[in-house]
């Protein structure tokens, strides 16, 4: 990613030149600064940002709390939403113009252990998008076609962001647990994944 401190005031949003949210250092605020867009590689779409939601996560990422840390200067978010609006090679999963969600997990391997047994949150060769690769908190985003998921266009995006982190993980919980509709349950916590886990 390229970052220039210059913000222009009129300038129009394109998909080599836009604005973004970015951490240079950690525990510092955010900038926003005009970003130049990565080449897409094998694989990879280019999608124009509607919405990105903000998850705990996110601040974590900016602090670099933990052990494993992102690599400044990055763009965070992981609960985007938009349109596709260039393909890179490769990418047959979706369409330019179609709507979709880019999610924490942007990439696995897909032929590792974790990754044929339905575990790949677990893949030792993982992306994680607005962590390891640059996320949604900007006008455009890169994300590897097989990993976004399509959006109806009825769906609000701000309703839609969310369920691409808190959303993904507790309906996993739902079915790996087995639970059924005439199951009692307890919710410990109804939060950003607890109010979810009510409605699933």
């Amino acid at each position: 990613m390229g970052v220039s401190s210059e913000r222009p005031d009129v300038a129009e949003a394109t998909a080599s030149a836009y604005r973004a949210a970015v951490v240079h250092r950690f525990h510092e605020p955010l900038t926003i600064d005009e970003v130049r867009g990565p080449e897409l590689g094998p694989g990879q779409v280019r999608v124009k940002v509607e919405a990105s939601g903000l998850c705990h996560t996110d601040i974590h990422a900016a602090h670099g709390d933990w052990p494993v840390k992102p690599k400044p200067p990055f763009i965070p978010g992981h609960e985007g939403v938009g349109t596709v609006t260039e393909l890179g090679p490769g990418a047959t999963e979706v369409a330019v113009g179609d709507r979709v969600a880019m999610p924490w997990l942007a990439y696995a391997c897909g032929v590792c252990d974790y990754c044929v047994s339905g575990r790949e949150t677990l893949c030792l060769k993982q992306k994680n998008m607005g962590y390891s690769i640059d996320g949604g908190f900007g006008q455009y985003a890169a994300a590897f076609s097989r990993y976004v998921v399509r959006v109806p266009d009825g769906i609000d995006p701000l309703d839609a962001a969310p369920l691409t982190c808190a959303g993904v993980t507790m309906y996993k919980a739902v079915k790996v647990g087995g639970t059924r509709s005439t199951d009692l349950v307890a919710v410990f916590g109804v939060g950003g994944l607890g109010h979810l886990a009510i409605q699933y």
